[in-house]
């Protein structure tokens, strides 16, 4: 029998949802996998960003999974860096970020400086397990994962989530910030009404959609 997503189920779902909404704009959030299991074209979509991870197979979503669980993606070298800035004044700092040549390395540097204190605790951990849940309900569209196994997964990543933030807003804050770290873009001006192209603005589309499931902080 289809294991039902029941609200519960659903909240922890909605951890990715803004990860998986900046990926495939017209998911469906409420199914397991955000994808039509049924339209091919979907289901290619879900198998070509699975290969822009590298996952061509259960043991490579599996490997992919631990490695974001773990920090090793993305928090490990953001808190190498911060601590590193730490020891800066702004003098030392200005003189390595103006040494700098590639621009994308000075516009890490500059998200790193802002936040070297503010993340020290939480680092990127929302985006990582943002992207984790993501990478196991595209893992699902092509049966690397079941939905059992989901079911586990998901109380694991929400127990670390609910842990570690303590809002709907802190959390995609920290997810934002962390596709701003991946791409070594500067932050997004979220003032103004939302484009079309950065998390930022997906993220302000999804609190005008899905308002109500971003409320409140379910642990």
């Amino acid at each position: 029998m289809k294991q039902e997503i029941t609200d519960k189920i659903q909240d922890q779902l909605n951890l990715s949802a803004l990860i998986l909404k900046k990926n495939h704009k017209h998911a469906d959030l409420t199914t397991w996998s955000g994808f039509d299991l049924n339209d091919d074209m979907q289901v290619k979509q879900a198998k070509r960003l699975l290969k822009l991870f590298g996952i061509k197979s259960g043991l490579h979503l599996r490997n992919s999974l631990q490695r974001y669980e773990s920090g090793q993606m993305v928090s490990q070298s953001f808190e190498k860096l911060a601590s590193e800035l730490r020891n800066d004044t702004t003098i030392t700092f200005d003189a390595k970020y103006n040494a700098e040549q590639n621009p994308r390395s000075k516009n890490i540097y500059k998200l790193v400086w802002k936040y070297r204190f503010i993340l020290k605790t939480q680092k990127l951990i929302g985006y990582e397990m943002a992207v984790y849940i993501m990478q196991m309900r595209l893992g699902h569209v092509l049966g690397f994962v079941e939905t059992d196994e989901m079911l586990l997964r998901l109380e694991e990543a929400n127990d670390i989530v609910k842990s570690t933030f303590s809002s709907w807003g802190e959390f995609h804050r920290n997810v934002c910030l962390g596709d701003e770290y991946i791409l070594g873009t500067t932050e997004q001006d979220n003032s103004t009404f939302p484009g079309s192209g950065t998390l930022w603005e997906c993220y302000q589309r999804l609190n005008i959609q899905q308002a109500d499931w971003f409320k409140e902080w379910k642990k």
